[in-house]
């Protein structure tokens, strides 16, 4: 009968528009976590390069290893900061 197909559609249409509800939250959730993953590189990055000065070592050799080191790591988590950045910049709500 007529009302059971509205009551029908009213319950679809409810349900879709959960959905949808829930989705916009889904985006809301990956966007946050995109910030943070790039805040983290970057914290991390700012870490490495504080590693690379103010200690001591034994040797000159090895106070250049750790250095050099400390750097890439540094370098590494700027990089991988940069390769999200412009990945994520093409998403609308970012």
């Amino acid at each position: 009968s007529l009302t059971e197909f509205v009551t029908a559609l009213h319950v679809e249409w409810c349900r879709a528009r959960a959905q949808a509800h829930r989705w916009e939250e889904e985006v809301q959730l990956l966007c946050k976590e995109m910030r943070q993953v790039l805040a983290f590189f970057e914290w991390q990055a700012g870490w490495w390069d504080a590693q690379s000065s103010g200690r001591t070592f034994g040797s000159p050799e090895a106070a250049e290893g750790a250095v050099t080191y400390a750097r890439r790591q540094a370098s590494l988590r700027q990089s991988l900061a940069s390769h999200f950045r412009s990945m994520w910049e093409v998403i609308p709500s970012w």
